[in-house]
């Protein structure tokens, strides 16, 4: 080889992804089980799949009728979310406690798997971030350091607002502080069965799976040039799924100090959007909503769906007692009006100054994805939707990391002995990242709040967001004109 040369890209991809292939064929055996749900039969899988289908159903049918009635300012998933939420308390109250019951376990095989992927459908709108960051103006470095310091502000106050009215409503009552962690109990499935030579636990066996699936197809892409044309497109796209979804379950295995900085939906995003430029054009990511990206992003709104049914799971730790509730309402009331309304203020009449394109992303930074998008649309399309997803995952991973801590700074003004101080805070400003940090503590009651709160603080937003008026204040400290 001549001096300088460089070696395709290509062949050095092609030659790992052979080097894999060959190191672990053995883990074919495993791919059945990437679609099968824990006990690895396919009985268990169908009640999975077709719960997943219906909750998916459920959202569209949900959409459709507020299409039909016009109320197309309301998002979809959040009233989806909370149909079902309601459905399941009426059935409680109307019927019975066990009918309801009943019911959310039916839906329960649907709603753990949105959960456990979610991060997959999440993943496609930062996928393409940089082509959201590069489309900006070029803004200066003391313009971007504004902007940090305006997301750590804005955390902050929310974190703290949510954390100081939690505690000064929450029932004083004796309570418990974080639980142990409990171990956790990983699924044996098939190799539990009498014989079993080799005891594969369930998530592992899923990420053997998909490694060996994505060392193939990235194999099949390296040398595309020896296939067929025909093959071309499904070999690229099974890349880019094996990328997306394996990244995100091999991430897991990352210590959990490391996710709270490092988060797996970063880690996932960036590979994908490597995987994307190698497949080329072959198999765009986004392809006119038939590509892997579009595929996926399709089930966000089903995994959002399902969070009413973790709602109803947990009602009597934040609904069923009237205290309870009163605090909830109120903290999630107070965050929401801190986040939107602090954020907005801050971002515009502040020494700050932040333009409008990278501070109005951050009026979302403490909801819900899905609801962060949808949010962006109504503030008009100064604000990228792909920048407010990037600053709710920065948001998030702050929260998990930094937000017991500074909770603990004022003892006198912050009950962090509460688990509704805990959970209220967190989900108030931290939404799921934030709930997925608490339950790595251990902290499971706390965590259970942080998921209900989070739902509610993300209801808030978005009716203020709705609110005559709103949008066209925020538009005008923003210094934009009205939406037409």
């Amino acid at each position: 080889m001549a001096a300088g040369s460089k070696i395709p890209v290509n062949s050095v991809v092609g030659a790992v992804a052979a080097v894999i292939v060959a190191a672990r064929a053995k883990d074919v055996r495993h791919i059945p089980r990437a679609i099968l749900d824990e006990d690895g039969t396919i009985g268990s899988s169908v009640k999975m799949w077709s719960t997943a289908i219906a909750i998916f159903g459920y959202e569209k049918l949900i959409a459709a009728i507020l299409r039909k009635l016009k109320l197309t300012s309301i998002p979809s998933t959040l009233a989806a979310m909370l149909s079902l939420f309601a459905i399941l308390r009426t059935t409680q109250k109307t019927v019975s406690k066990e009918a309801a019951d009943k019911l959310s376990a039916l839906l329960a095989p649907g709603v753990n798997f949105l959960g456990k992927w979610m991060g997959c459908f999440l993943a496609p709108p930062l996928v393409s971030l940089d082509a959201s960051i590069a489309a900006l103006p070029k803004y200066g470095q003391g313009v971007w350091a504004n902007m940090v310091a305006l997301l750590f502000a804005g955390w902050s106050a929310t974190h703290m607002a949510a954390g100081a009215v939690a505690s000064s409503l929450a029932p004083k009552k004796v309570l418990n502080g974080p639980a142990t962690a409990a171990p956790a109990q990983a699924s044996t499935a098939v190799a539990t069965k009498a014989g079993a030579k080799d005891v594969v636990p369930l998530d592992e066996a899923i990420r053997r799976a998909w490694v060996i699936i994505g060392a193939t197809s990235y194999l099949g892409v390296a040398c595309s040039s020896m296939l067929p044309a025909v093959l071309h497109r499904p070999i690229g796209m099974m890349c880019q799924a094996s990328t997306t979804i394996g990244g995100l379950a091999v991430c897991k295995l990352l210590p959990d100090g490391v996710q709270k900085v490092l988060h797996p939906l970063v880690i996932c995003a960036v590979t994908s959007n490597l995987a994307s430029r190698f497949v080329g054009p072959a198999a765009p990511y986004f392809n006119n909503g038939v590509g892997v990206g579009d595929l996926l992003f399709k089930w966000l709104n089903a995994a959002v769906t399902g969070l009413g049914v973790r709602m109803y799971n947990t009602t009597n730790l934040w609904l069923d007692n009237p205290d309870d509730f009163k605090c909830v309402l109120a903290t999630c009331t107070v965050s929401g009006l801190m986040s939107l309304g602090g954020t907005a203020l801050l971002g515009s009449a502040s020494p700050l100054s932040v333009p409008a394109p990278l501070s109005l992303p951050l009026l979302h930074r403490s909801v819900m994805s899905a609801l962060g998008i949808e949010g962006s649309k109504a503030v008009g399309p100064e604000c990228d939707p792909k920048l407010a997803v990037a600053s709710i995952l920065i948001t998030g991973c702050i929260g998990a990391s930094l937000g017991k801590s500074l909770l603990e700074l004022c003892p006198k003004v912050f009950d962090t002995s509460s688990p509704l101080v805990r959970g209220l805070s967190m989900g108030c400003s931290a939404h799921s990242i934030g709930t997925a940090g608490l339950i790595s503590m251990g902290d499971t009651e706390a965590a259970a709040i942080s998921g209900a709160s989070m739902c509610l603080a993300g209801t808030v937003h978005t009716i203020l967001l709705s609110l005559p008026g709103v949008v066209p204040t925020i538009r005008k400290m923003a210094a934009l004109p009205p939406l037409a």
